[in-house]
């Protein structure tokens, strides 16, 4: 008896796939589809859906890291996608070094929400690193990730560089007065950040005289706390 031939995306013609990619949601594309190989790339491109994302919100999804890798690796090429929102979706430190390499080659991107993915002060290395050669990101979002004093030492390098970055929120994290120490140098320096989101941190009263001691010499910051 012959064998059933089941056809592969890699042979099917473009046609047919954009009857797929029309039944897929915009992550799905990103997710799933996209870096399969060069063919599906190439019609990808030219899809006129694809062409058009800019917005991805994927809340609370538990992608972990390996579904941060992947959108890492579709984001390294996009030229469309402004705002990703990754709301709750357990990506942690490893899955942040993958989204943070690829902020080292996307030039659209300009807000990202890492909001409660335990990236901790591991993840906050990862994204400096990355945003140290990104120039689009202007909105950052790593509020609630078990973040700590460590975590500002690596901003601070950030913040006496980038010009870019115009918000930046620390909110429900672990960052005491000695971490805000180094948020206050930094901001003595940088003149573009316009706020500074630190809520719900266990912040003492010598921590917050320096922030407002700071907000005297740079009084166009807003400082929330």
């Amino acid at each position: 008896m012959a064998e059933k031939f089941i056809p592969s995306l890699h042979t099917l013609p473009a046609e047919l796939i954009y009857r797929i990619l029309d039944n897929l949601s915009d992550y799905s594309i990103l997710y799933s589809m996209r870096n399969v190989c060069a063919h599906i790339n190439t019609i990808i491109d030219n899809y006129n859906r694809y062409q058009k994302i800019t917005t991805l919100f994927f809340h609370n999804n538990q992608i972990g890291s390996q579904g941060a890798e992947y959108l890492a690796n579709a984001l390294r090429q996009n030229q469309t996608l402004t705002v990703l929102n990754l709301h709750a979706n357990r990506i942690g430190s490893q899955g942040v070094e993958y989204l943070a390499n690829a902020l080292k080659e996307n030039n659209t991107l300009t807000t990202l929400d890492l909001w409660d993915n335990q990236i901790g002060d591991q993840g906050v290395k990862h994204l400096v690193n990355g945003l140290q050669q990104n120039k689009t990101l202007t909105t950052l979002e790593i509020g609630n990730n078990a973040i700590c004093d460590k975590g500002p030492t690596h901003l601070l390098h950030l913040l006496l560089k980038n010009t870019t970055l115009l918000r930046l929120h620390l909110s429900h994290n672990q960052i005491t007065g000695i971490g805000v120490q180094y948020l206050a140098v930094a901001l003595q320096h940088n003149k573009t950040l316009v706020t500074l989101d630190l809520r719900f941190n266990p912040i003492d009263d010598i921590g917050r005289k320096e922030l407002a001691k700071t907000h005297q010499d740079n009084p166009q910051i807003e400082l929330i706390l």
